[in-house]
C-alpha cells in the first residue's frame, strides 16, 4: 500500500481475520505502539502485538449480529514505526495523522491500537480534516478528564488531549464519557470552555442510552460523522485492570457495548488506546480486540433481515 511516506513494520500474528490486502478492504487495523508520555504505570506500548494475540480467542461468528467476521474483508497494516521516546512524539503525532487522513481518502474504516492517549490528538486531526466541515464529531471515553493545558511541560501529553482537541475544534464537536478523574483545574477549565462531558457516576445513574439519546436531541450525535475513542481506563478495573492509571468506580463493559451500539451507523473511524498488557496480559488485551470486533460486525449486520439488536 501507499503509505503517503509513513513507516510501517509487518507483524506477526496480524489481527484475527485481517486476511485481506489493503486495496480490497473495507476496515483497516494499525498499531501504534507509543507510550512516553505516560505518568503512572508504563507498557502501552505492547499493547498493539497483545491485543493482535487476543483476538484469536475469539469465534469469528459474532451470534448477536448474524454476522460472520471471515467473510469480512478487513487488513492489519502492522505498527507505525515510532520513536518511543519524548523527543519522538513530534513526528509520531504527525505520521498518525498522515496515515488517518490517507485510510479515509481511501474509503476504508480505520482502527487505532494504541499506546497511550496522546496518539488520539492526531488521529482525530486527522478524521476532522475531512469530517469537520460536515459535522464531525470526537466521542471520547475515558475515566480521566484528560484536559491539563500541559502535564510536564508536554502541551501534548496524555493528560491534555481533550483539551487540545476541544481548542482546535470547539466545544460542538467534543464529547467526554465516564470522566471521574481530575484536577479541580481541569474541571474549571472545562466548565468555562464547555466541554460537553457526563460522569461515570451519571451513567451509572441514568444509563448510558439516555445519555446518548439527550446528547442526539440536543446535538444530532447518532447523525454526524463519528470519531469514537476508547480509553480502556473507562472501564471500571475489575472488567479492564490492564491499563497505566485504572480509577475505581467506573462504567461495565456493557456500558461500552451500548456505546458501540448507539452509535456504530455513523462511526467511521474507532481507536483502542492504554491498554497495558504487563500489568494483566489477557483479559483487558481481549476486551480491546472484542471491541474491535464488534463494531466491525455492527457496521456489517444486515438490516433488511434485523438482528435482535434492531428489534430493541
Amino acid at each position: 500500500m501507499n503509505s503517503k511516506g509513513v513507516d510501517l513494520v509487518e507483524v506477526d500474528p496480524t489481527f484475527a481475520d485481517s486476511s485481506s490486502v489493503f486495496d480490497s478492504s473495507k476496515y483497516v487495523i494499525c498499531g501504534v505502539p507509543y507510550d512516553a508520555t505516560v505518568s503512572h504505570l508504563s507498557g502501552a506500548a505492547r499493547a498493539p502485538i497483545s491485543i493482535r494475540a487476543e483476538s484469536y480467542n475469539f469465534e469469528t461468528f459474532l451470534m448477536d449480529l448474524d454476522v460472520d467476521l471471515a467473510d469480512i474483508p478487513m487488513c492489519d497494516i502492522g505498527d507505525l514505526v515510532v520513536n518511543n521516546s519524548e523527543e519522538g512524539q513530534v513526528k509520531m503525532l504527525q505520521d498518525v495523522e498522515t496515515l488517518m487522513e490517507f485510510i479515509l481518502e481511501e474509503k476504508k474504516m480505520p482502527f487505532m491500537m494504541g499506546g497511550e492517549h496522546s496518539i488520539t490528538e492526531a488521529s482525530v486531526n486527522g478524521f476532522m480534516e475531512t469530517y469537520h466541515r460536515r459535522g464531525g464529531i470526537a466521542v471520547i471515553v475515558d475515566a480521566h478528564l484528560d484536559f491539563r493545558d500541559e502535564y510536564l511541560d508536554n502541551p501534548h501529553s496524555h493528560a491534555c488531549v481533550t483539551r487540545r482537541l476541544l481548542e482546535k475544534w470547539g466545544s460542538d464537536s467534543i464529547f467526554v464519557i465516564g470522566a471521574r478523574s481530575g484536577s479541580k483545574e481541569e474541571f474549571e477549565e472545562a466548565e468555562k470552555l464547555g466541554l460537553r462531558y457526563v460522569t461515570s457516576r451519571q451513567v451509572n445513574g441514568h444509563g448510558i442510552t439516555g445519555i446518548l439519546d439527550d446528547w442526539d436531541s440536543g446535538y444530532s450525535i447518532r447523525e454526524r460523522p463519528t470519531y469514537l475513542s476508547i480509553d480502556i481506563d473507562c472501564l471500571d478495573p475489575c472488567y479492564a485492570p490492564g491499563t497505566g492509571t485504572p480509577e475505581p468506580w467506573g462504567i461495565s463493559s456493557l456500558d461500552v457495548l451500548r456505546i458501540l451500539e448507539g452509535l456504530y451507523k455513523n462511526t467511521l473511524a474507532m481507536d483502542i488506546m492504554e491498554v497495558t498488557p504487563d500489568i494483566e496480559a489477557h483479559i483487558t488485551p481481549g476486551l480491546a480486540g472484542k471491541l474491535i470486533r464488534q463494531m466491525i460486525g455492527l457496521k456489517e449486520m444486515k438490516i433488511d433481515n434485523p438482528t435482535w439488536l434492531e428489534k430493541l
